[in-house]
């Protein structure tokens, strides 16, 4: 099949797809979603939720809370977070939005192995995200967040090991 004959026929699955479903039903144009879900940290799986709250149309706060086992390869070490993040919404097309979130928040470090110990640290985060709608409500999210705690350690790992990047994937689902 020659490249033109296909891209004809992706364009015109596309147009049949965008006029069976409207555009403006798909997006969360309501001010409140909830994502439940589950993030992967330094290949740990973890689980948490966030709650975006939309004050005009394309801003909004959100509340990040995400529990995660493992962080570091070498030891045990368990990491908590709870952040308020400024964050910026688009929708370019009708079954995909996109944002870009910021903000900080604590950190509770739990380090079991080669010893005991726990550190509650400030956390700076940010990342991007995108949310695909298959239907007016629900939606399938996904983000990367950089956590940066900062503030000291605790016992040899210094803030800057404590750095993560997590992928978070779950249900979004708007009010």
């Amino acid at each position: 099949m020659e490249k033109s004959t296909r891209l004809y026929r992706v364009m015109f699955l596309f147009l049949i797809f965008s006029a069976i479903l409207r555009a403006d039903d798909l997006w969360a144009s309501d001010w409140l979603v909830l994502t439940p879900g589950m993030a992967m940290s330094d290949g740990r799986t973890g689980f948490g939720g966030q709650a975006k709250l939309f004050f005009v149309p394309n801003l909004g706060i959100e509340t990040d809370l995400l529990w995660t086992p493992q962080i570091c390869s070498d030891c045990t070490l368990s990491q908590t977070t709870l952040t308020e993040n400024l964050f910026y919404w688009i929708n370019p097309f009708g079954f995909l939005s996109l944002y870009l979130a910021g903000g900080g928040g604590i950190g509770m470090f739990g380090l079991s192995s080669p010893q005991s110990e726990s550190a509650l640290l400030p956390v700076f985060d940010f990342g991007l995200g995108a949310v695909i709608w298959p239907g007016k409500h629900v939606g399938i999210e996904i983000d990367n967040r950089w956590f940066f705690p900062t503030g000291g350690g605790i016992d040899g790992n210094p803030s800057s090991r404590l750095d993560t990047d997590r992928w978070f994937a779950g249900i979004a689902i708007p009010f």
